[in-house]
């Protein structure tokens, strides 16, 4: 067990502190958990929602208004907590978007028949969670796989 932990430690601080890469492993866990958070509040409770006369606001809305907000900060400031901040906050506007990406891109035939749980959001989800941890991670591996090669 004391292993594990060890390795926990080094995948933490030599692979994202040492290497500087503790804003993007902000937007990968704050993509993650809003994601998962958004489809089990859309599952569980799908009845709350917000509606504005006969206008169903979706909270993919919410996710483009973070993805604004977020570029916003980065181009307006120098500061670091603000950058965490935006890091943050793009994580979550992502994560509210992929959400609801299947019904994005269902809703638009003229029967209007929407998919909230159709494919290519989870689809979409594991490719982004994928590349995020790439990039994350891909310095590790690699040298994890060269390693392995020259011992070899």
């Amino acid at each position: 067990m004391l292993k594990f932990f060890r390795d926990l430690k080094s995948l933490w601080y030599l692979d994202i502190v040492r290497r500087n890469k503790k804003t993007p492993m902000l937007v990968f866990i704050s993509f993650l958990i809003t994601f998962l958070i958004a489809r089990i509040f859309a599952t569980y409770f799908a009845k709350l929602s917000l509606i504005i006369n006969i206008y169903h606001i979706h909270h993919f809305y919410y996710g483009f208004a973070l993805l604004a907000l977020s570029n916003w900060i980065l181009l307006v400031t120098d500061k670091d907590s603000l950058k965490k901040l935006s890091a943050v906050f793009m994580g979550i506007g992502g994560g509210l978007i992929i959400d609801e990406l299947g019904l994005l891109l269902n809703c638009t035939s003229n029967d209007l028949i929407c998919d909230y749980n159709s494919r290519i959001s989870f689809d979409v989800f594991t490719v982004i969670i994928g590349l995020l941890l790439l990039f994350l991670y891909s310095g590790p591996v690699y040298r994890f796989l060269k390693r392995k090669i020259i011992q070899q």
